[in-house]
């Protein structure tokens, strides 16, 4: 069995609750801390691992148009 990876993010964790609170304020799914993360993560690779395909497992993040 494979261990998780299980980060420390809790000095960081101030930062992460404003970027969910923002996310939230016009999605049509809620967002959680670690789903928000991950979005973080993604979008890091992507500038930066241009080459790499990332297969995401987690919510998508869709905004509500008003």
């Amino acid at each position: 069995m494979q261990k998780k990876f299980r980060p420390d993010l809790s000095d960081y964790e101030i930062y992460v609750m404003a970027l969910v609170d923002r996310l939230n304020e016009d999605a049509m799914f809620k967002m959680s801390k670690t789903d928000a993360v991950k979005m973080c993560i993604e979008k890091a690779v992507k500038s930066v691992l241009p080459d790499v395909v990332i297969k995401r497992k987690r919510k998508r993040y869709i905004t509500l148009d008003l």
